[in-house]
């Protein structure tokens, strides 16, 4: 597969969309937020995807670990390591062997069983279609289930694997969102076990932005109540990445919720006004204009 090929297939993933509605917290002065990622990959995301198709999974593991340990020593930490990983996936999405060609190979790697469970999770997303829960069919529900199950094996053995890494969880926490549990664990259980694995984890926290709000059956009070909690572990810019999450939760859930257009566009100018680069609530404020 081409560079071209690549970077057009990931552009394309709703993964990869998911996670650029993600920014920073702000303050009145509006700023260049350097957490929120780009649409374009570079040279390294073509090495490792090299690496993992022509099956040199030694060198592959090699280079994430030394990858995830500089992440861990930079503002976002996990986070970015968690995106490394969506890159990888959306890469392989639709090529089940070849997820299991690595992790067959190499049943003691964290990262290929982090892969591993990440991708049964999204076909579990995938099954379940993003039909309201009256229309999805049984049959469908059936899939997921299926699909979450082979995820939760995966993401068990990586939790064992490195039992200081709250990656897995992260992924765990969507998981038991969507079917009510995962593994006898809500989703903010899942939450809570991650902040006791690394309290200094990002990538879980953000992943609960969306489990955790009142379109899930949690509560924007108890966001924001992770929040000041996160901000006792973290660092000033991964806490402030964080609340602007929240924010930006607030102002989809006006808009497409509450179908409160005005409320909602004030809120994505909040957002904006936290972070100037922040394609997500410059959309926003245009799909919520009022004349």
């Amino acid at each position: 597969m081409s560079s071209k090929s690549i970077v057009r297939k990931l552009s394309n993933s709703r993964l990869v969309v998911a996670m650029t509605l993600s920014a920073c917290m702000g303050t009145a002065q509006a700023a260049e937020c350097t957490l929120v990622p780009g649409d374009s990959v570079g040279m390294d995301f073509t090495q490792r995807v090299e690496l993992l198709s022509n099956g040199q999974y030694e060198k592959l593991e090699k280079l994430l670990a030394t990858l995830h340990k500089n992440n861990l020593n930079s503002e976002g930490g996990d986070l970015l390591t968690l995106r490394t990983l969506v890159e990888l996936e959306t890469f392989s999405m639709g090529q089940e062997a070849l997820v299991h060609m690595w992790v067959d190979q190499r049943p003691q790697s964290f990262f290929a069983n982090l892969l591993a469970g990440s991708f049964y999770a999204q076909q579990a997303s995938f099954a379940r279609s993003d039909r309201p829960a009256a229309q999805v069919s049984r049959a469908q529900l059936g899939a997921m289930k299926q699909f979450n199950e082979k995820s939760m094996a995966y993401l068990e053995t990586a939790m064992r694997l490195d039992p200081h890494s709250a990656l897995p969880h992260s992924i765990a926490i969507g998981i038991a969102a969507s079917q009510g549990q995962a593994a006898g664990q809500h989703a903010a259980q899942w939450l809570q076990v991650a902040n006791q694995v690394d309290p200094k984890n990002l990538a879980a926290r953000i992943n609960a932005v969306n489990y955790l709000s009142p379109r899930w059956g949690g509560s924007f009070e108890l966001l924001d109540q992770m929040v000041e909690q996160a901000k006792k572990t973290l660092s000033t810019q991964s806490a402030h990445y964080l609340n602007y999450n929240v924010v930006l939760g607030k102002a989809s859930h006006q808009e497409v919720i509450e179908k409160n257009k005005e409320q909602a566009h004030a809120i994505y100018k909040q957002a904006q006004s936290m972070c100037e680069n922040s394609t997500s609530a410059r959309k926003g404020m245009i799909r919520t204009y009022l004349r």
